[in-house]
């Protein structure tokens, strides 16, 4: 079944919608709910939106197969740099790189007031701690994932 029924709805501001309705450009890349693995990129300019799969998250790789010379580099952008992505409990604390890293350029979007705005309909799209606590059950189930917190929008892989 694909009820996302109990999934939190969205609702913004008039000031917020109006604020990204104002956005020139936005990129970045971010963590979905519907993959453990897939870090994903986003790219928005004026009317323009795409969300493409960029490839997997450092974390899900073994440090084995990491490139030599990069562990420093990737390990600052660990929440823990003792994560270890599948350590057979499947109750895993901590995410290792994953996370939501999106730049949003607009007019007076230096302005605390535009700042706030821009957080307040982000922040609505995170999981609450009840489907957070749900995600992290499923976690390494991929198909699991996808049809727990399947995502409407169409994505495609990118190759550079």
């Amino acid at each position: 079944s694909n009820d996302n029924s109990n999934l939190s709805t969205i609702t913004t501001s008039p000031e917020a919608k109006a604020t990204l309705q104002s956005t020139l450009r936005s990129k970045g890349f971010c963590w979905c709910a519907d993959s453990h693995t897939s870090a994903m990129y986003w790219s928005q300019a004026g009317s323009s939106f795409e969300l493409s799969c960029l490839g997997q998250w450092w974390a899900t790789l073994p440090r084995e197969q990491w490139p030599e010379g990069v562990e420093e580099y990737v390990l600052q952008d660990f929440d823990d740099c003792n994560h270890v992505d599948d350590d057979g409990s499947n109750k895993i604390e901590t995410v290792g790189d994953r996370r939501q890293e999106v730049v949003f350029i607009g007019p007076q979007f230096d302005s605390n007031e535009r700042q706030v705005h821009i957080q307040e309909a982000l922040d609505q799209c995170l999981l609450t701690p009840n489907e957070y606590q749900e995600y992290q059950s499923i976690q390494t189930n991929e198909r699991e994932l996808q049809i727990r917190f399947s995502n409407s929008m169409e994505s495609k892989y990118v190759n550079f």
